[in-house]
């Protein structure tokens, strides 16, 4: 997926628009194989100069690693130099991608062709060289499967219809040498749509469909040029100033497949109402967080006893962590939260059919911060020269706990912080935790013969004497202080 999405932004980097002062298309051209070879791609095509600017054609790219090889063609690429200043491009309406890869020692390569058209495309580019903006639109971009050949056998058929409508973006190249050339682009689009079929060779069975569909799409992204050659190319160490980030935000996601075989049978349709993805990278920290609201799942497969459906009225994973060492601690994060996760009918009629457990939808809630103090870089950390662990917790403060299920909830809160060179940290400070709802629950529980009672007067029993009862009816409180002699209490109550 990263040296496809790679390529397509070989067809983004050929495109473009706005801007100011002159814009000569041998310049242009002479960026583009400059850039490329920046970021670990080879391109190359025939130039023929013209009155108004420059004609390329037999355009290729090109981009290898150990594994995988691509290859795209253009028949012809036009650049117009307009009175304004600006540059026109115009593409000739296939571009073909092809993907070569090892199948077997003994047999020849691989060879996948994806086809990439456009309709109603306009490309302009405007700027100085050193400073130069891309803008480009189209009506539909269209990608569908090409050729198939090589690997030593028949292949499998592949099927493929993917579009993207109203397609609006601009995309900024700053800097003129290696070192300082950076990136921007934001982009739109009306939606995107995907179908997918793979058959397997004649005399095999088998099937998988595949099915996608994205509502209205926006997106940002930046870094640079040396940190796109860095993702691509294997290596132990990470050049200096390595920096991508970016952000894209949906309307909605829809995705079904199915997988079909004799005496087999796995589908999985899931869907939600938006969400939004954001990444960042450093030398010095990754940042992740993803999002959605509405999420709609539903398994079914032959093995399983009923279909799995599962809802969410709105989900969130996110975190930060540090990646180079340090001399000062350095701060860490992480959110996980899923509100409003509700099973269906089945797996309940499986896990409590007598109904003794509320149906209430669960949450998990955490958001905790935190600072750890790395010894050595992570991204260039080997296993086997460890002596010890790369880095030590410092301080861990959890500013919201919640989880919730069967109508009982725990929350709570806690501040802590852990010594350096402690070989098993031992926490210092305190948690609050409030139960609500827990003898309810533990009676249910009983009463569905789910635990046994005298179990469930053991749980009870314990709960009362590491708690106290709440200014609420059924709640329950307790204090948990983590001594710097490494006792540690519970409602007073010595635990160690």
């Amino acid at each position: 997926m990263t040296r496809f999405c790679f390529s397509l932004s070989t067809l983004a980097l050929v495109a473009a628009s706005p801007a100011f002062s002159d814009t000569l298309a041998t310049e242009v051209w002479a960026e583009w194989q400059a850039q490329a070879a920046i970021s670990g791609q080879t391109i190359s095509a025939t130039e023929t100069p013209t009155d108004t600017g420059l004609t390329l054609t037999n355009f290729i790219s090109a981009f290898e690693d150990d594994d995988i090889m691509t290859r795209g063609v253009i028949d012809e690429i036009q650049m117009t130099e307009n009175p304004d200043g600006t540059l026109s491009i115009t593409f000739s309406e296939l571009y073909s991608l092809t993907f070569t890869f090892e199948v077997d020692d003994d047999d020849p390569p691989g060879n996948i062709e994806l086809q990439l058209r456009h309709e109603g495309l306009d490309v302009r580019v405007s700027g100085d060289a050193g400073n130069r903006t891309y803008a480009y639109s189209a009506d539909r971009i269209l990608i569908t499967d090409g050729a198939i050949w090589g690997g030593g056998s028949e292949p499998p058929t592949i099927d493929l219809d993917m579009v993207m409508t109203d397609v609006e973006s601009t995309y900024s190249v700053t800097g003129d040498t290696p070192e300082t050339m950076r990136f921007a682009s934001t982009g739109s689009a009306g939606g995107m749509q995907m179908a997918l079929e793979l058959l397997p060779p004649s005399g095999e069975t088998g099937r998988f469909k595949a099915g996608l569909l994205i509502g209205a799409i926006e997106g940002n992204s930046s870094g640079t040029f040396s940190s796109i050659a860095a993702l691509n190319q294997v290596s132990t160490e990470l050049p200096d100033g390595v920096e991508l980030s970016g952000t894209t935000a949906y309307d909605s996601f829809a995705l079904e497949f199915e997988f079909e075989d004799v005496g087999e049978q796995f589908a999985v349709a899931y869907s939600n109402e938006g969400g939004s993805l954001g990444v960042a990278f450093s030398e010095d920290e990754i940042s992740y967080d993803i999002s959605g609201t509405g999420m709609q799942t539903r398994i079914t497969a032959i093995d399983l006893p009923v279909p799995v459906d599962v809802s969410v009225a709105s989900s969130e994973i996110a975190f930060a962590i540090p990646l180079s060492a340090g001399d000062a601690p350095q701060d860490v994060s992480v959110r996980l939260a899923y509100e409003d996760l509700v099973l269906g009918d089945g797996i309940w009629a499986m896990m409590d059919p007598t109904n003794a457990i509320p149906r209430d939808p669960a949450s998990l809630i955490l958001d905790a911060t935190g600072q750890i103090q790395l010894f050595v870089d992570l991204m260039t950390l080997d296993p086997e020269e460890m002596t010890g662990p790369p880095g030590e917790l410092r301080a861990l403060n959890i500013s919201e706990l919640r989880v919730g299920a069967g109508g009982a909830e725990l929350s709570g809160t806690a501040d802590v912080s852990f010594a350096p060179g402690q070989l098993m940290p031992m926490p210092v400070g305190a948690a609050e935790l409030q139960l609500s709802g827990g003898n309810a629950l533990l009676d249910a529980l009983m009463a569905g013969g789910l635990v046994p009672s005298d179990q469930g007067a053991f749980v009870r029993g314990m709960a009362n004497v590491f708690a106290r009862p709440g200014a609420a009816p059924d709640t329950l409180e307790t204090s948990v202080q983590f001594g710097a002699d490494g006792s540690i209490t519970a409602n007073g109550i010595p635990l160690q």
